[in-house]
């Protein structure tokens, strides 16, 4: 789950903001709350109101791969590695409970202004949570010009899969790093691999140490992957790993329990650290 669901930018970010993440190690027999027999240890999400004195009765719903599990607590899906469906998930769960379901802080701040800055940040922070239709309209109701926002709108439309709409919108945006990243992250959801590569490389070439570069590696890194070059892949996300540390990165942690997964050798990923100064 932690290549999957859990190192996804927009439910890492819903956990953020609006839930109180606690790992629970089912192998001493913590799960019993859950009617989970000591031991189970399946990939699985629980959502959970939080308990307090004289409130409402305290909703439980678990998700995920439950075998042996016969408890009330029924497992609902075995999407449960899937980001798009924790997404939907927590939302939906959210929105059961409106006295839990309150904006961001800053999103607050933001609803009811005016000036075409400040509803571009809120059309971003909207985005950080995955709302691409609420920034969408944001951004249509944003006076000035189209040049303004093209880089948030392509990253809503790119949210909604409307892919050959998200490029052409990014064909107006501002030049420079954060663009360029944006066009690499739309040519590889289209599949377009050589003109991915040639952006990534590019990205990196000139701005190896950016806030997005640690992406670009897993996503160069990724290419590699998906065509069977495993060594290609290796040394992409070896030196991602080296420049974006683990405790860093939400992506070089995604590249590294991408490595573990294939059992390629940790020790191969933590002498990098010596490879680049």
């Amino acid at each position: 789950m932690r290549t999957g669901p859990f190192s996804d930018p927009i439910v890492v970010t819903l956990i953020n903001r609006y839930f109180v993440p606690v790992h629970l190690n089912n192998i001493d027999g913590s799960g019993i709350r859950y009617n989970m027999p000591p031991g189970h240890e399946d990939a699985y999400f629980i959502l959970e109101t939080p308990e307090t004195a004289d409130g409402p009765e305290v909703e439980s719903i678990t998700y995920g791969w439950s075998d042996g599990h016969d408890g009330p607590v029924a497992a609902e899906s075995t999407h449960v590695l899937e980001p798009w469906f924790m997404k939907q998930e927590m939302l939906k769960f959210l929105g059961r409970h409106s006295h839990l379901d309150q904006d961001w802080p800053e999103l607050a701040r933001l609803k009811d202004a005016t000036d075409p800055a400040s509803r571009l940040r809120r059309a971003e922070l909207l985005l950080d949570e995955g709302a691409a239709d609420q920034a969408l309209a944001l951004l249509d109701a944003t006076p000035g010009p189209l040049t303004h926002t093209a880089r948030a709108r392509a990253r809503a439309l790119r949210q909604q899969k409307r892919l050959d709409e998200a490029a052409g919108a990014l064909s107006s945006a501002p030049a420079g790093p954060t663009t360029k990243i944006e066009e690499a992250r739309i040519a590889f959801e289209r599949g377009d691999a050589r003109l991915a590569e040639e952006v990534l490389n590019a990205f990196l070439a000139r701005h190896p140490d950016h806030i997005d570069a640690a992406e670009a590696y897993y996503l160069r890194g990724w290419l590699h992957f998906r065509a069977g070059d495993d060594d290609a892949a290796l040394e992409v996300w070896r030196e991602g790993i080296a420049r974006h540390p683990v405790t860093k990165s939400l992506f070089s942690q995604k590249a590294h329990l991408t490595l573990i997964r294939q059992n390629w050798s940790i020790d191969t990923v933590a002498h990098s650290n010596t490879d680049i100064h």
